[in-house]
């Protein structure tokens, strides 16, 4: 960039405002209305017509004659305005131009500088995370920490208030996970669904929801077993009545049809497994409880 020619400031050397005397214009504007209410309640007709015609003809001479004024008014306000206006946009376009250009050179340098920035303050926000043993990837970056003009003292202080919430975060979820797990061993269900839950609903909601879903495959496992038994019941009912109704042919019965009716097998009662969770149970309840199921011939065992 040479020096032979420098950018100078435009110099105005004359800018005479303008004021216009016109000593009748606001009582002119409050008085339209009235001035013109003849013209807009004037009756046309068939016999009335050359004389509206001849009214309307003064109404537009009149404003003829104030648009005449106005616009007599606006060139003179405005002189030379209309060659000087060009001139002035044009500097400005061609300045701006020259600007933009400069402003596309000095971006790539302004960002190299930024990053240089950006690993200095990140040196800084990774030995304050690593020495209270967070994650500095938790960080959430501040863009106003690269600012040139702002303390280091404030972005200091800004991180060690982020990781003295991410651990009281960290404490709360450690704690919201226990008793997510302790609820779902006291109900039997699996705590894996209802851990991922945690930060993304309410802590309590995820409880209730636990129990509620809990609840709803109980009662799915209710209907599904008494579906199975009615079944069982419809099927022996059926058995029944065709033995009844059967006729005793040598040493076998028939049915209606005539087909042998097989001996009855012994019904066999369907039985289940199942995984029982003993929490805060004395020595003495759990005796009894081992007792019970002895008295009912329930096999189990037992973990601690």
């Amino acid at each position: 960039m040479t020096n032979d020619v420098v950018v100078s400031k435009l110099q105005v050397t004359k800018l005479t405002p303008a004021v216009i005397e016109a000593p009748n214009l606001d009582d002119l504007v409050a008085n339209t209305d009235k001035m013109l209410a003849k013209y807009r309640e004037f009756p046309v007709s068939e016999e009335s017509y050359d004389i509206a015609k001849q009214q309307r003809s003064v109404l537009n001479a009149t404003i003829k004659d104030i648009a005449d004024q106005r616009k007599k008014i606006e060139k003179e306000l405005l002189g030379n305005w209309a060659d000087v206006k060009p001139k002035m946009m044009l500097i400005e376009k061609a300045g701006k131009a020259a600007s933009d250009l400069m402003k596309d050179q000095m971006l790539p340098v302004e960002n190299e500088r930024k990053e240089r920035r950006k690993a200095v303050v990140m040196n800084d926000v990774t030995a304050l995370a690593n020495d209270q043993g967070v994650d500095w990837a938790r960080i959430k970056f501040n863009e106003k920490w690269l600012n040139k003009t702002y303390s280091r003292n404030d972005m200091i202080k800004e991180v060690d208030a982020q990781i003295v919430q991410l651990k009281k975060d960290d404490e709360l979820l450690a704690l919201q996970t226990n008793q997510i797990e302790i609820e779902a061993t006291s109900i039997g269900v699996d705590a894996t669904p209802y851990i991922s839950m945690l930060g993304m609903r309410d802590f309590a909601d995820i409880k209730a929801q636990m129990h509620r879903d809990d609840e709803i495959k109980k009662a799915r496992e209710e209907a599904r077993l008494a579906a199975e038994q009615a079944h069982s019941e419809a099927l022996a009912k059926v058995e029944q009545t065709r033995a009844e109704n059967a006729q005793q042919v040598g040493d076998k019965l028939v049915d209606e049809n005539g087909e042998v009716i097989q001996a009855p097998q012994p019904v066999v009662e369907k039985t289940y497994d199942r995984t029982l969770y003993i929490v805060g149970a004395t020595r003495e309840q759990l005796k009894s409880l081992a007792d019970y199921m002895k008295a009912n011939g329930i096999a189990f065992r037992g973990e601690k």
